[in-house]
């Protein structure tokens, strides 16, 4: 039996910006969950590393959450998130959901 994954992972393709120590790091946002995403830069990260970082979830949404970069393959960094508000929570969650349940509900 092979691993699962304990959140859905969904495809996405955002911008974010990362913060390191008031150096902006533009980023897109390839694939999210309720507890970490998978995110694209050109700029080098270093496992381990917690950083702030915000981007537009939905019509007009900023999120805000600080991440841990957890794994790297390139330029590709898996994130988990590691704080975030409870209301920020909340919104994702219902976003996941209901992109979960639009694009694949019952037949």
């Amino acid at each position: 039996m092979g691993y699962k994954r304990k959140f859905t992972r969904l495809p996405l393709s955002v911008q974010g910006d990362l913060n390191r120590s008031g150096e902006i790091i533009p980023c897109q946002v390839v694939d999210l969950s309720e507890k970490g995403m998978l995110l694209r830069t050109g700029i080098p990260l270093t496992l381990g590393e917690e950083l702030p970082f915000n981007f537009i979830l939905g019509p007009s949404r900023r999120l805000q959450c600080t991440v841990k970069i957890v794994r790297m393959a390139k330029s590709d960094y898996g994130a988990q998130i590691v704080t975030i508000s409870q209301d920020d929570q909340q919104y994702l969650t219902e976003y996941l959901d209901d992109y979960i349940q639009s694009n694949f509900g019952r037949f």
